[in-house]
């Protein structure tokens, strides 16, 4: 009945209220009459059942063993046993205005990004469908919610000129080649702590990356890149089989969070702003689309499985386009 409710009162105020603000009309009556549905509920006492929780493992487990990288199930787990713990009712008696008035409330109170709630929606649409998947439950709830459309923001990657100033910003042979093998092969920064130096074959210039869920791609080393590398690795003295280390004793792997601090402090002394290691990522894509690289292949050098993932990152050069129209449509 709420549903029906709050459907025909924005159908009511479609002519006159824009996109945004029938968003805005819909939370407000969902928060609205969702306060007397938990002043009604709230007379009965609901024991904590902790079987929910129980079925996140059995989700967490069986994510894991089919190649879920550890970080997005740590967000993932985050988000889920949060909800679980907060709307606290039998696994299959979850609605749909459960999860509306837990996400909204949750954007309200903590203030945060939509980006951030849809990332949640996600999150929660992945566990209830395969609790669906699975027969725990009849369907899917978050399926029924409308899916959050973000305002479309261009992410540009490194002019050629930012990143020679990055270049000349480098103070040690192992942050340029760092820098360069970043650009050359587009690895994820994850990936890149995750390689040691036997990975890369300088003969064929060539390299082997495990991405997400675990599944191998190729990827390649420019002869910038080449250099750098070699020339870096020839000045270790250290037996750290990792591909980069710190710089002193005891050498250790720089995890993802040393590579991003790094790069941090390459770019301020640049003078070059936001300097973080997936730029590079959107660098690399870029200009192999802009240069002549096929959609196809440039998602195959990223490890995408989706040319839309693909086309996210890169920003095509307008002047290109120009003279593509001029040869392809010029009469």
């Amino acid at each position: 009945m709420q549903h029906e409710l709050v459907n025909t009162i924005l159908n009511s105020m479609m002519p006159h209220l824009n996109p945004d603000q029938l968003r805005e009309l819909k939370s407000v009556l969902y928060l609205n009459l969702s306060k007397y549905d938990i002043q009604e509920r709230s007379t009965e006492i609901i024991p904590y059942d902790d079987s929910n929780m129980r079925y996140w493992e059995r989700y967490r487990l069986d994510r894991q063993l089919s190649g879920m990288s550890k970080a997005t199930l740590d967000n993932y787990q985050l988000t889920i046993t949060m909800f679980l713990s907060t709307v606290n009712k039998p696994i299959k008696n979850y609605t749909s205005d459960d999860i509306f008035n837990y996400l909204e409330l949750y954007r309200k109170i903590r203030k945060v990004s939509l980006a951030r709630i849809k990332n949640m929606q996600s999150a929660l649409s992945s566990f209830f469908a395969w609790l669906h998947k699975k027969n725990y439950i009849e369907g899917n709830p978050v399926a029924q919610l409308d899916g959050i459309k973000l305002p479309k923001k261009i992410k540009k990657g490194f002019s050629d000129e930012e990143r020679e100033l990055l270049k000349l910003a480098c103070t040690t042979t192992r942050d340029t080649a760092l820098i360069e093998f970043l650009y050359s092969t587009g690895v994820r920064v994850s990936e890149a702590a995750r390689l040691n130096c036997s990975d890369v074959n300088f003969i064929s210039r060539d390299l082997i990356v495990f991405g997400k869920g675990a599944k191998e791609r190729v990827t390649y080393i420019n002869p910038a890149a080449a250099f750098w590398l070699q020339k870096y690795l020839s000045e270790r003295d250290d037996d750290n089989p990792a591909l980069f280390v710190s710089l002193y004793s005891p050498h250790e792997r720089l995890t993802k969070k040393g590579i991003e601090d790094l790069l941090h402090r390459i770019g301020a002394r640049a003078g070059v702003s936001n300097v973080h290691p997936h730029r590079f990522r959107r660098t690399c894509a870029t200009n192999a689309l802009n240069r002549g690289m096929p959609l196809e292949q440039v998602a195959q050098l990223l490890g995408h499985e989706k040319l839309d993932t693909t086309k996210i990152y890169c920003t095509v050069n307008q002047e290109h386009v120009k003279m593509s129209h001029a040869k392809f449509l010029s009469a």
